[in-house]
């Protein structure tokens, strides 16, 4: 890229063409061969789809032939005749047994001939087509006598001497229908003609081939005149390929595609051979046609390129060398090209644009700065007021209590009192506004004292907090109006007794979480809903909106964002009668002071 970037504009813009060119013939190149490959792969699929029903019919073939095999075998005449010793019998047998052979060969083309073994080699076969010579071979090839041979199979292609003719044979094991011990074998002797139907029907291209093979990788049939019985390993049955392959191979001179299914049934394999020239002949014309399109875009791209290298080069650079220039902030300078057309226009507008930027530029400075000002001084006097709001709401109600216990009790409540509401207001006066956990629940603590006074122990209080949690910092008098508010109008408002629960810890989402919880009167869903409502608006909200007395969980919600942010904060959850829970949510904040904020 370096060497690139060095270069002159012009240079530049000739590589561009160049590369340009060479795109241009990659991608002439690649649609011929995708379209090429394509036309292959349609033809493909095609000579795949025929092979494919070839098989289903060559599969239909042998079910109908296993299938007639079972009705011969297990016929009650076959069945008699192949345990009988009675000659008599067996000659009666042999006229019954003859009619199934006539009616099974009627019923199906494909059988030639039929033969019954029985264990005692004694044969009874349709005695026009019997050849004995064929039934040895079979012999010595699948030794179907012995007592091992259990499983119907069929055989590879056998020739017959006395026509020449080659068959292929289907032979099946007869059990006994009364103790399922083997009593002899059928064998039936198939004829390829109705197989060479279906490969000489099949013209994939003029010069494909289809053929046959048994599972000893001999041509059972050929749509190309190739002999039944010639090996053909060597060229179309390969270790290593798979049944869905396609392999080009050498065959005749011409490079050809090779495709093969395998017959499960038969242990056969279905071979198609397609020259791949002749795949591919109708593409000429149009590879032809683009060669010289691409010719002709060639010469159109070079002119062009060079006028357009001729009208830019000088123009531009000048504007390169100026934006390296601003580039590097040197925004008091501007471009100057004598040229009037559109670069001209373009110099022009870029100047009277960096004026621009100039002028915004320190416009928005000074408008920053001044922003940042005002919002420094708002959030400091919202912080101010906040806190300032809440302390002395919280003393009115405290010495309202005081004032009506004194009324009510001896001068010892009234010292307990008011040595709780020394330390309480000595605490909310002290300096910091960042306080451990621990002081602000010794002030809760006080403040419950009082309560406690107040009420004769009429509420049951409970404080869960470790003391590590104890040790972390929060926010001065944060809590308190809480815990006011859930007194007053949450379980003053209760007959009987209430419980007042205040737990703290680190929740799972690593932040501060202080529950605040009470079984007092609660809310109804729309004062929940106002309330919530209130809180989210940062309105001024009390909890029940009925007296001033309620410190408004709004602005506790409101001191914790200003302070911490928008993810820390107030939830509310209650229902009517069964009481309140407030939960807030605030930042770690660890003996040292160090802030810990979620990202």
């Amino acid at each position: 890229m370096r060497l690139i970037r060095n270069l002159k504009l012009k240079h530049q813009i000739s590589l561009l063409i160049l590369i340009a060119l060479i795109m241009m013939i990659l991608m002439q190149s690649m649609y011929n061969g995708f379209f090429n490959s394509l036309t292959r792969e349609r033809a493909a699929q095609f000579a795949g789809n025929h092979m494919e029903q070839v098989a289903l019919n060559i599969d239909t073939i042998a079910k109908n032939v296993e299938r007639d095999s079972i009705t011969v075998s297990y016929s009650k005449y076959v069945q008699e005749l192949m345990v009988s010793n009675n000659i008599i019998r067996k000659m009666e047998l042999n006229d019954y047994v003859n009619e199934i052979f006539t009616h099974t060969r009627s019923s199906n083309q494909n059988i030639y001939s039929i033969v019954l073994l029985s264990n005692n080699d004694k044969q009874t076969s349709d005695s026009l087509h019997y050849n004995n010579d064929i039934l040895k071979t079979l012999e010595k090839t699948y030794n179907f006598k012995s007592d091992e041979f259990i499983k119907p199979i069929f055989s590879s292609i056998v020739r017959d001497r006395s026509d020449a003719f080659y068959y292929y044979s289907y032979i099946s094991p007869i059990f006994s229908s009364f103790d399922s011990s083997k009593i002899g074998s059928c064998i039936f002797l198939l004829d390829t003609r109705e197989l060479e139907k279906l490969v000489n029907t099949a013209e994939l291209t003029k010069n494909s081939l289809l053929l046959i093979l048994d599972s000893d990788n001999r041509v059972i049939v050929s749509n190309k005149g190739i002999k039944a019985g010639d090996f053909y390993e060597d060229v179309f049955w390969q270790e290593g390929i798979s049944s869905t392959a396609k392999d080009e191979i050498m065959y005749e001179g011409e490079k050809s595609l090779v495709q093969y299914k395998k017959i499960e049934s038969t242990d056969w394999k279905i071979i198609s051979v397609l020259p791949i020239a002749e795949l591919t002949s109708d593409m000429k014309p149009i590879v032809t046609s683009g060669i010289w399109l691409g010719v002709i875009m060639i010469i159109l791209l070079t002119v062009i390129g060079s006028a357009f290298m001729y009208n830019t080069t000088r123009p531009v650079m000048l504007i390169v060398r100026f934006l390296s220039r601003v580039g590097d902030r040197d925004l008091n300078y501007r471009l100057k090209i004598p040229s009037t057309n559109e670069v001209g226009i373009i110099a022009t507008h870029i100047n009277q644009m960096l004026d621009n930027v100039e002028e915004m530029t320190r416009n928005i400075v000074e408008h920053q700065t001044s922003l940042y000002e005002a919002e420094l001084s708002k959030k400091q006097a919202e912080l101010s007021a906040l806190q300032s709001q809440i302390n002395p709401h919280f003393l009115y109600n405290t010495l309202n209590c005081l004032s009506s216990i004194g009324l009510a009790y001896d001068v010892s409540e009234v010292v307990s009192i008011s040595s709780a509401m020394s330390r309480i207001f000595r605490y909310s006066i002290k300096g910091q506004d960042l306080v451990s956990i621990k002081d602000e629940m010794s002030s809760i603590k006080d403040y419950l004292l009082i309560m406690d006074i107040r009420y004769k122990g009429k509420f049951e209080i409970v404080i869960e907090m470790e003391e590590s949690f104890l040790e972390m910092k929060s926010l001065k008098m944060l809590l308190q109006p809480i815990v006011e508010n859930a007194m007053y109008h949450g379980l003053e408002m209760k007959a009987g007794g209430g419980r007042l629960s205040i737990q703290g810890f680190i929740s799972e989402d690593g932040y501060m979480q202080i529950d605040i919880e009470d079984n007092g009167v609660g809310m109804t869903e729309h004062q929940l809903f106002e309330l919530r409502r209130g809180i989210r608006e940062n309105e001024n909200m009390e909890l029940l909106d009925t007296d001033k007395q309620s410190i408004g969980l709004s602005n506790i919600n409101k001191r914790i964002r200003l302070r911490f942010g928008a993810p820390y904060g107030l939830d509310v959850v209650s229902e009517a009668g069964k009481g309140t829970k407030v939960t807030v949510r605030l930042p770690i904040i660890d003996p040292t002071g160090k802030l810990h904020l979620l990202l």
